[in-house]
């Protein structure tokens, strides 16, 4: 039966087992946790293959009661809760009531409600999807990342790239797991969007090349022969072009380091975004968010004849 029997011992062996899962440095071949009603939810709509177990207040299940549990308020949380268990067992996923002291232990950031998810099953599902990318015909949006590590900012790029539309995310070389925990929460579901594609710097280049996508690199200075060009031209270039697919690929460099010379030298531009301000710079995910949504709304009001 999908509905298991209500865990109640915050230090039985699996809460331990889902604990430890919770602090370690989550692995491209390992288990991962979602955690809060938002990212449960779209994990049961659009990724349920890759759900091992799903962990919720017992109160979520019974029908909701009287009070407060584990933060999570009777007038609206629970009543969302209960509306993804439903889900949840209509589509056969193993659904395991848990007391507040359990939720708590398990996480804190949980909000009643934790998915326990196989990152390999959602990585062969990301490469299938991605494998269409590049056949989609016209006007492909690519955000790929090249050695970012901070989750938060991985997470925040998936997020901008899920609401601009794009075909897929690409983690390019050493870059933080598509899975990490902090990852996860920051894309608000948006991880379950679309496909998170890891790959090698050469089979970035490769792929690129072959699909016909067009690499931008986002970089303040460029390199001897190749010179920034403002994003805003690079704008114009794309509302002119009204009859010109434009299959393009942002590429974002390292929160630190940027893009290094040599990664540079193999992309088709380089743009930079202009500061009218004050401001030195931008930081990562806003930069990406204002790059990809430019392009998003120009692809969209070329469609539209605006």
């Amino acid at each position: 039966m999908p509905l298991k029997e209500l865990m109640d011992n915050p230090h039985s062996d699996r809460v331990k087992r889902i604990c430890a899962i919770s602090r370690a440095k989550s692995r491209e071949d390992g288990r991962f946790l979602v955690e809060g009603p938002q990212s449960v939810r779209e994990a049961v709509k659009y990724a349920r293959k890759s759900i091992l177990d799903i962990y919720v207040l017992q109160d979520a299940v019974n029908g909701g009661s009287d009070g407060v549990s584990n933060g999570v308020s009777n007038n609206g949380s629970l009543e969302t809760i209960s509306k993804i268990v439903d889900e949840s067992l209509k589509n056969n996923c193993y659904v395991h009531p848990a007391t507040p002291e359990v939720m708590h232990k398990i996480s804190t950031d949980c909000q009643g409600i934790v998915a326990l998810c196989d990152s390999s099953v959602l990585a062969k599902e990301f490469k299938e999807e991605f494998s269409k990318s590049g056949k989609s015909g016209k006007d492909i949006l690519i955000a790929a990342c090249w050695q970012v590590r901070d989750p938060g900012n991985a997470g925040a790029i998936i997020r901008v790239a899920d609401v601009a539309g794009c075909n897929a995310v690409v983690f390019v070389d050493d870059c933080v797991s598509r899975f990490n925990s902090k990852l996860v929460r920051s894309t608000a579901g948006s991880l379950f969007h679309l496909p998170v594609v890891k790959m090698s710097e050469n089979e970035w280049f490769d792929w690129a090349k072959t699909a016909s996508i067009n690499v931008i690199a986002a970089d303040i200075y460029g390199t001897e022969n190749k010179k920034p060009k403002s994003f805003a031209r690079v704008l114009d270039s794309f509302n002119n072009a009204s009859n010109v697919a434009s299959n393009v690929a942002i590429l974002f460099g390292n929160e630190a380091r940027g893009l290094p010379q040599e990664v540079l030298n193999k992309v088709d531009e380089i743009s930079v975004i202009p500061i009218y301000g004050k401001a030195e710079s931008m930081n990562l995910a806003t930069s990406a968010a204002v790059m990809l949504m430019g392009l998003a709304m120009s692809s969209h009001e070329r469609k539209m004849g605006i």
